[in-house]
């Protein structure tokens, strides 16, 4: 009897969830790498966070008449449609976070949502968790707008996930766009005394990545955010994102919410091309900074309390520096966030005691 293909994995009903924010360039090439191969029961949602560079105008036209665009790179195992004859156009829905129907086609491929503002990565993609919960999937796929994936890439994660009833999220292998002989990560890990965060594999030459993943699983803490493979049963039992971080730490508070009954997963050899970074660059380095430096107290507040003076104290001798090198804004940001922290704190501490907020039921 022959060997089952990859490609021929068992899969039920899979939503891909894309986030746009002033970045439909970044968006079409993704989508153009992921409709090449498409799997039986998937669907794409993109969602657009309040764009204001004209996103999804862009993105309607290119499904109207997918076309290659500008500089993109080729890489071995990635296919796109645009390059496919003929470029039929892909059937699409234009939807409200509600759900409700605002321009639609007979059997969307791709459902095209309004989020209703700037709602952040984790705002965002949970109005796409929302929908696609009330449809029936099965899985769930985060997804970078900032990527592209080869055809192996998402049977590859189903494989992983289907293969451990326990795995609640699934990872990627994620390789540098520009840099595609080099990993970016093959997953995230947490070091307690420290509180800080790192990247598994961060520079490893691709040639060394692992045939097997469970090395990488003993290490994991989280599955870095550019791809993750979400089961139905933990989103039903843990709950969405939550929002409140709107960017950065996201990722590592829903995996740690998962213990003990979830495990993380890490699939080798579904790989994923990054540009890093691309889908967050347009924000204010200030903003971003701030997100960073309050989020770090937001979470450790909630699964570290007893590093909590430690890691303030951390952030205390930051903004020394900052000071003795002439950095005034940065300094001032960081005292600001300081002199917040009790109010971080608290925060924190409330959205964990009302964390049936953040339930699908």
């Amino acid at each position: 009897m022959p060997k089952p293909s990859r490609m021929d994995v068992p899969i039920d009903r899979i939503a891909i969830i894309l986030v746009n924010w002033n970045g439909w360039r970044d968006t079409i090439e993704c989508l153009d790498s992921l409709l090449a191969n498409p799997l039986h029961g998937m669907h794409v949602f993109v969602v657009d966070n309040a764009s204001t560079d004209g996103s999804c105008k862009h993105i309607l036209e290119w499904l109207a008449q997918p076309a290659r665009g500008e500089n993109w790179s080729e890489f071995d195992g990635v296919g796109r449609i645009s390059g496919q004859l003929p470029a039929n156009p892909i059937c699409f829905e234009v939807l409200d976070k509600a759900g409700t129907v605002i321009q639609g086609a007979e059997s969307p491929v791709v459902s095209l949502v309004h989020a209703g503002g700037n709602l952040g990565f984790a705002g965002g993609n949970n109005v796409g968790l929302k929908l696609a919960l009330e449809q029936g999937f099965d899985w769930f796929w985060l997804l970078n707008t900032d990527t592209v994936v080869r055809h192996d890439t998402l049977p590859e994660l189903l494989l992983r996930a289907q293969a451990d009833s326990r795995c609640g999220i699934v990872g990627s292998s994620l390789i540098y766009y520009r840099k595609p002989d080099y990993v970016q990560a093959m997953g995230g890990r947490l070091n307690t005394k420290t509180t800080s965060v790192s990247h598994i594999g961060e520079g490893l030459p691709v040639t060394e990545l692992p045939s097997d993943g469970t090395e990488v699983e003993k290490e994991m803490a989280y599955v870095v955010g550019a791809s993750m493979l979400v089961s139905r049963h933990f989103l039903e039992t843990v709950g969405l994102m939550q929002d409140d971080y709107f960017l950065y730490f996201e990722e590592i508070d829903w995996a740690l919410r998962g213990r003990p009954e979830f495990s993380l997963g890490y699939a080798p050899r579904s790989w994923v091309f990054h540009k890093v970074g691309a889908s967050s660059a347009k924000v204010m380095s200030e903003f971003s900074l701030n997100l960073l430096y309050r989020n770090r107290l937001r979470f450790v507040s909630r699964f570290l309390p007893e590093r909590l003076w430690a890691t303030k104290r951390s952030l205390a001798f930051e903004l020394f520096r900052h000071v003795l090198k002439g950095r005034w804004a940065q300094a001032r940001l960081l005292f600001h966030v300081l002199s917040d922290s009790l109010a971080i704190e608290k925060s924190a501490l409330k959205v964990k005691e009302l964390n049936n907020d953040y339930r699908t039921s």
